[in-house]
């Protein structure tokens, strides 16, 4: 009997979804003298290139960093608190304790009270501890109003946040001067679990309001109102003590003044009081007006705290002037006063009686100071550590476990420490002086603790608490999440630090809005569609002249991408689980220059020899990639108004489109390809879409989840990289951009040199302006862009300036990645950079290559650069990153680029000094003259000839400065370490190694140093020369048309001059040449065939319009006939193509069954979303999209050719014309104004550098009058003097190091930039730290997976599990046992096995969709199977499969009368097999 889910697996998963069409394609049958194969091999390079060591190494150190970040935080804790009852046990008035006698008589016994001038001590110590973090918010609302927008917040606003921060803090000096000195360290200990009467209230009340049936016996109700009562019981268990003064009722006021602070975080927004729900949401947003508010609350909490505490002692004790009196000694050493008593059995000081005379002791005001920062550091480290489980998501370990184990632990800790020294005072007076203790309990309770009334009770306080903050432990917050998210309040508790983390965690973290969303909130309303909140990625790569290595380098990683992507998507399907991580992708590559012709006037081009290789290396790149035979369907073919398009699906039903680029029909270069990308993805497919029907708020939507991810052709990265950029997109609404960090691949010098050039710049330039402020320059080689930031204004718009003056052919197209960054830049966005986000990328290996770079890089980034400091104030108004200081930053930097020549010339000047004894003007000269020389033909001569001088002397001075290392640790020898040059160069290497060290897997760069460092002279000095004096040369943007090579040496031979014929015979003569040349090439043929039809369609389209016309003028009211188009929208296409036969080839296909199932396994969501009826966008193409030959050149013969629909191609045409038409320069004009520019700006750089090398040098040859001396490290020299009348003398003299100013200033800037730099790089190195610990999943096993629930599945991470299920290596007999190349010689058994499989056909498949279906009915069926699934695995995904496809039931049969059958539950699990299930791809082993 056939089961339900076996017709399931055959409507979702048929051959005729898959991408070949048929069944009959599966296969080809291979000759038995051809069955040698390529086994394939990953290659080792590139992103490819794992490192087990660093990975398991991160597994083990996010195993470490759980174990440590537990310890710290409940140590933390258990500290702070500690050290925080030590203190208060120093307050009270007459507090006397038993003093050791070790020093004084062991037979004796003696007494310490505590004197007025010691407890004043102690009481600003403990309101200065309060200040601490007080002054931290202060500081943070100073920073942000400063750097960012600075808003007011509503005078309701202000007083609602005040009297909620000022109640706490009136209570919490209550309880620290007045309570806790008059309770020993234990119960204060045990009164801190006491602090949630409010939220408890709120809690339940909140409940009472939300439930309509006011039924408040629910489980969780009860456990509610029982937590508050053990709450509320806390505020009488002290004060009915005996023998406890009145003083201790103040007890209930405290807490409840304390718990409101917390009480916010309590509301629930669902309340059906406005009030509440308004403030509920209010909560919600996090600001700036709030750091405003808290500029000024900070202030008054600190007086208020100060107030109330002299205002209470004041009442209790009458008199508070010891506190001012005496300042130099409550700040300093004072004397006080040790007295002997009468020896008591159980040294009960109560009725003790003083004998002799007091003996005084001088207190140690080093101790007092160490307890306190012991106190305030403790604190703040357990508050960080506490926010750091937050963000790398081990809450449960990190955060709430050890949370819940800090008065616990702490009380143990009281006890075993109070019991000893109750036993002995001398106990510890190693560690502290012996009269500095804890209010100790008594003996007997210490000893009976466990058994005391009072433990009992604590505990029911220690576990109301729990309950009342379960939220810490199931509240889940997007990794990486800030302050803002995971907090209510931006700082924490001075005291109460394990309460304040607890109860200011956000109860509601995943609903929290940043302050850059809060304006369009209103948004997000009834009206959202769910499919605009979906991560949609386009990958836009740009092609020009790449080589197949590279083409397979990039297409390897759109298909790691491809396989990736339909993991997500099956599993959001098949499972329908809520993926937060589920994205959408589709890859267009813009190829510069597609064509070739063979005349400029020719209209009918051919492919050139890159797009044939891109062409062909599709298929071999599936095939490399999938590690088994793929066959892809050829391309759709598009005639389009700028050239051409292709578009093929891969296996997992993405959509890579070639879009080819004709220079004679639009502009060439990268900047216009993107252009290109951004208009047609961005402004047409979004802005003039017509699913959205000028709908704002999808509009809105959709650009704020997509972003475009800008490719090279060359670029190499995985899955994981593009994923951890979307989540810093996600992280930072007002983020722009995001580059990962690029890794240069190649061999040789140049290469080697460019590893640790790309690695310094990474480690230190790029994480400083991340941290400082933000990256400045995002590479188009892998960077991830937000839609709706180019979309801005005076973004994509200005993108589009053609270039009309000098500066601009520099800033605007020789760097337009830059001046993009600097577009976001001045419109206030953010752009950041993620170090654990790796792309490699092929660097140039030639150094005529790389000085070809690096002169068009140059110019534009000072030119850019420039144009960010000049509009720096606009800046620094609009960008909240970026602030004054940052721009003083840049300044710098650009100061140390201009005369950065100077500075090695220099620096060469003082080694030939150094190294060959030369003199300073000697030195000078053999410097000057290779400089002379390489500027004068950099003048005179042409880019070839600059480039082979420019390489002779890098080849000299890489010789020169060799010997000069060897010079510079001479120097180091003779000056000492402390030297400045010394200092200089050692401290330059140490902050190298040091980088090198804290990137472990970046450590290999290091070893390219020495090539980084003989190479100074040529990359700092005449490589910026060659970049200024040819700042001229630039790519010209002309409509000049590429022509076809003809074949070289080929003899002209004169062709006879023809005899006229007449008409008849030269027609017939042609006739004859047209059928000769349609039977050499059929493709001829096809073309007529083509254009036939699309005649035939255009006469069939007017035919239509006269027909409606004339029923029309009939009868003018009748309606005219709908006709159906067949169209499909694709997330690929939009709704832009028109596919008509491919609709038609698909029409026996049963479309309908897969789109009816709600789990079907489909293409990207808005694949198959079919658009019936009348769409006149539809319609033949235009004349001028006529047919051309290279649609049938190569493989692309197997391929269709379609058309546009008219929107789109109406929009092509649009955007030539505005923006992309092909252009034509005034060359002469042109190459005169960037001569000028090159002149004024060659010059000014000339005399910049020449000037300050001749200051420095003049000052340095007369040092011996102008000079600074270094005081470190002088030289001491001793004469000795032997005189005539036998009277020796000794001459001492003293020698300090002579220092020219200017070069000491200088010297000064860049110890500063370093040391900028180092601790920017240790910053944002903590942070990719935390990132990369947030993505690194430990299982440490989830219980038996058949008892895990469907919601557990997810947490599980199905994604690892389906990516072996849809992978097509294996999933064919064949490929399941793949020999390895590496097998020993003697083991081989390849010829046996070939002839085994002669008979066999090669299996071949593309559709991962089937490749999942064959696997699971393999694996259901009890076949032998590739993969590895344990049957737990298998029942509770099948679990998940049935829950889906019954849920999809119950919502067919809604609308229709009751039927028993629809109601029964689906299963894959047959009771006959349930038990005996037997699944041979298992290995108990594994």
């Amino acid at each position: 009997m056939p089961r339900e889910d076996d017709d399931y697996y055959d409507d979702d998963f048929n051959d005729d979804d898959s991408l070949l069409g048929s069944n009959e394609r599966q296969g080809e049958e291979v000759k038995p003298w051809n069955r040698s194969k390529i086994i394939h091999r990953t290659r080792e390079a590139g992103s490819t290139a794992e490192n087990k060591l660093i990975e398991n190494g991160t597994l083990v150190l996010k195993l470490l960093t759980i174990v440590l970040v537990f310890v710290v935080v409940l140590g933390a804790a258990v500290v702070s608190k500690g050290s925080l009852l030590f203190i208060t046990s120093q307050i009270k008035k007459n507090t006397t304790r038993n003093y050791c006698n070790q020093k004084f008589n062991t037979s004796r016994q003696f007494a310490f009270t505590v004197p007025d001038v010691e407890r004043a001590t102690w009481f600003w110590l403990i309101t200065f501890a309060y200040f601490i973090p007080e002054l931290g918010t202060f500081i943070r609302s100073i920073r942000i109003m400063i750097f960012k927008k600075v808003q007011f917040p509503r005078l309701s606003e202000f007083l609602g946040l005040l009297l909620t921060e000022s109640l706490p803090a009136i209570g919490s000096s209550l309880l620290i001067f007045i309570i806790l000195p008059e309770i020993d360290v234990v119960k204060g200990a045990m009164l801190t679990n006491g602090m949630s009467v409010i939220p408890a209230l709120v809690l339940i009340v909140m409940n009472f309001i939300n439930n309509e049936n006011k039924n408040i016996f629910t489980l969780e109700n009860m456990l509610d109102i029982i937590a508050l009562f053990a709450q509320v019981s806390a505020f009488v268990a002290w004060p009915l003590l005996p023998d406890i003064g009145p003083i201790l009722w103040l007890i209930p006021v405290s807490l409840i003044l304390i718990s409101f602070g917390w009480w916010e975080n309590f509301l629930s927004e669902t309340s059906s009081v406005k009030l509440i729900t308004r403030m509920a949401k209010a909560r919600k947003s996090f600001t700036h007006s709030k750091y405003f508010c808290y500029s000024i609350i900070s202030i008054i909490k600190c007086i208020l705290f100060l107030g109330t505490a002299l205002l209470a002692l004041y009442t209790v004790e009458g008199d508070i002037s010891f506190l001012f009196n005496n300042i130099t000694g409550i700040f300093g050493t004072h004397d006080m006063k040790v007295q002997e008593i009468e020896p008591t059995l159980d040294k009960n000081l109560v009725d003790a009686r003083s004998i002799g005379d007091p003996i005084f002791i001088t207190n140690d005001i080093v101790v007092q100071v160490v307890i306190w920062l012991i106190c305030i550091s403790s604190t703040y480290i357990c508050y960080a550590f506490g926010k750091f489980a937050s963000k790398i998501m081990i809450q449960g370990a990190g955060f709430a476990f050890p949370i819940s184990l800090v008065v616990p632990v702490l009380i143990s800790c009281l006890v075993i420490v109070c019991g000893f020294h109750a036993k002995d005072e001398c106990v510890y007076t190693d560690t502290i002086p012996a009269y500095l203790f804890f209010n100790s309990p008594k003996l007997s309770f210490l000893k009976d603790f466990v058994g005391s009334q009072y433990a009992w009770i604590w505990l029911f306080w220690l576990l109301s608490q729990m309950w009342i903050t379960r939220h810490i432990w199931i509240n889940g917050n997007s990794k990486l999440a800030s302050t803002e998210q995971i907090f209510m309040r931006p700082m924490y508790d001075a005291f109460l630090i394990d309460q304040s983390l607890a109860m200011n965690r956000r109860t509601l973290v995943n609903q929290f809005i940043k302050e850059e969303v809060v304006g369009t909130q209103d948004l997000n309303n009834d009206h959202d569609h769910p499919e605009d909140n979906i991560t949609r990625l386009y990958a836009c790569a740009t092609m020009w002249h790449e080589n197949k290595e590279e083409m397979m380098d990039f297409l390897m990683s759109i298909f790691r991408m491809d396989e990736d992507q339909a993991a997500h998507r099956v599993v959001k399907q098949y499972l329908q689980l809520t993926n937060l991580s589920y994205y959408e992708w589709e890859t267009h590559i813009f190829f510069d220059d597609a064509f070739w012709r063979e005349s400029e006037d020719d209209n009918d081009p051919i492919l050139n020899d890159y797009v044939q290789t891109l062409i062909e290396t599709i298929g071999v790149a599936a095939t490399e990639h999938h590690k088994t035979t793929v066959r892809l369907r050829p391309p759709v073919i598009y005639p389009t108004p700028y050239g051409g398009r292709l578009v093929w699906t891969l296996p997992g039903k993405t959509k890579l489109i070639v879009h080819l680029k004709d220079k004679a029909k639009i502009r060439a270069k990268k900047r216009w390809s993107q252009v290109m990308y951004m208009y047609f993805l961005l402004g047409h497919k979004i802005m003039d879409n017509d699913e959205f029907d000028n709908n704002d708020i999808r509009i809105y939507n959709r650009s704020r989840n997509t972003y475009i991810l800008a490719l090279d052709g060359d670029i190499d990265f995985q899955p994981e990289a593009v994923h951890l950029l979307v989540q810093y997109m996600k992280k930072t609404p007002h983020l722009g951009a995001a580059c990962g960090r690029i890794h240069p691949v190649g061999g040789g010098a140049m290469a080697w040199y460019q590893i640790f050039e790309y690695a310094v710049g990474h480690w230190m330039q790029k994480a400083t302006e991340h941290v400082i402020g933000c990256v400045l320059c995002s590479p188009g080689c892998f960077s991830l862009f937000r839609a709706s930031a180019l979309m801005d204004h005076n973004v994509m718009a200005r993108y589009t300036t053609r270039s009309s003056e000098a500066r601009h052919y520099v800033q605007y197209d020789q760097g337009e990645d830059r001046w993009l960054c600097t577009l976001l830049l001045q419109r206030g966005y953010r752009v950041e950079y993620s170090a654990a986000s790796d792309a490699y990328t092929h660097c140039p290996e030639g150094f005529n290559e790389f000085y070809n770079q690096r002169r068009r890089w140059m110019p534009s980034t000072m030119a850019n650069i420039l144009d960010l400091l000049e509009d720096s104030k606009h800046i620094v108004k609009v960008n909240n990153d970026i602030s004054s200081l940052y721009i003083f930053y840049q300044i710098i930097l650009m100061i140390g680029t201009v005369i950065g020549p100077g500075t090695i010339f220099l620096m060469l000047i003082g080694a030939f000094v150094t190294v060959f004894g030369m003199s300073q003007f000697e030195a000078l000269w053999w410097n000057v003259g290779p400089i002379l020389i390489f500027v004068l033909v950099c003048i005179l001569c042409e880019s070839n000839t600059q480039l082979l001088v420019a390489a002779i002397i890098s080849a000299i001075y890489g010789l020169i400065m060799l010997t000069v290392l060897i010079g510079v640790a001479m120097q180091i020898k003779e000056d000492g370490i402390l030297a400045p040059s010394s200092l200089f160069f050692l401290l330059m290497m140490g902050e190298y190694v040091i980088a090198a060290m804290v990137h472990p897997k970046e450590f290999y760069c290091l070893k390219y140093g020495i090539v980084y460092l003989i190479t100074v002279p040529s990359m700092y000095m005449l490589l910026v020369i060659y970049s200024v004096f040819n700042m001229n040369n630039v790519s010209w943007g002309t409509r000049d048309v590429s022509i076809a090579p003809k074949a070289a040496n080929v003899e002209q031979v004169e062709a006879p001059p023809k005899k006229k014929q007449s008409m008849i015979v030269s027609g017939l003569q042609k006739l004859r040449d047209f059928f000769m040349s349609c039977r050499s090439e059929p493709t001829q043929l096809l073309m007529i065939n083509n254009t036939l039809s699309t005649i035939v369609e255009k006469i069939t389209n007017v035919d239509r319009r006269v027909q409606d016309i004339e029923m029309m003028i009939v009868d003018p009211d009748s309606e005219l006939p709908k006709r159906t188009g067949g169209k499909k929208t694709t997330f690929a296409e939009g709704s832009s193509i028109h596919r008509q036969s491919i609709l038609r080839r698909q029409s026996s296909r049963q479309k309908s069954i897969i789109l009816e199932k709600p789990g079907s396994i489909i293409g990207n969501e808005l694949d198959d979303d079919m658009d019936d009826g009348n769409d006149s966008s539809i319609g033949t193409p235009s004349d001028d999209l006529q047919n051309n030959s290279w649609f049938y050149n190569g493989d692309l013969i197997r391929g269709h050719v379609t058309y546009l629909d008219n929107k789109e191609e109406t929009f092509w045409k649009d955007l030539i014309s505005a923006y992309l038409h092909p252009i034509e320069d005034d060359k002469e004009k042109v190459a005169k104004d960037l001569k000028d520019l090159r002149d004024k700006m060659a010059m000014s750089f000339f005399a910049l550098n020449v000037i300050f090398v001749l200051i420095v040098f003049l000052i340095t040859i007369k040092k011996d009058i102008l000079h600074l001396q270094w005081p470190f490290n002088p030289k001491i020299n001793f004469t000795y003097y032997s005189a005539a009348n036998e009277i020796n003398e000794i001459l001492i003299t003293q020698s300090f190091l002579e220092l020219e100013p200017i070069g000491f200033v200088f010297l000064i800037f860049f110890f500063l930039l370093m040391g900028i730099q180092f601790c920017a790089m240790i910053i944002h190195r903590f942070g990719t730290f935390s990132q990369i610990m947030a993505n690194t999943d430990i299982d440490f096993g989830t219980g038996k997976i058949e008892n895990m629930t469907e919601d557990e599945i997810l947490e599980n991470d199905p994604l690892k599990i389906f990516k072996k299920l849809i992978k097509l290596q294996g999933v064919n007999d064949d490929d399941m046992v793949e020999e390895a190349d590496d097998v020993n010689l003697r083991n081989r058994q390849s010829v046996m096995k070939m002839v085994q499989d002669k008979d066999k056909k090669v299996a071949v498949i593309s559709d991962v969709d089937q490749a999942f279906s064959t696997r699971m009915a393999r694996i259901r069926n009890n076949q032998k199977s590739d993969v590895v699934l344990k049957r737990e695995t298998l029942a509770a995904i099948n679990r998940r499969r049935s829950t889906v496809l019954r849920q999809s039931q119950m919502t067919t049969q809604q609308n229709q009368p009751f039927n028993p059958e629809n109601f029964r539950t689906v299963s894959f699990e047959s009771p006959s097999n349930s038990q005996s299930y037997d699944n041979h791809a298992y290995d108990e082993n594994e």
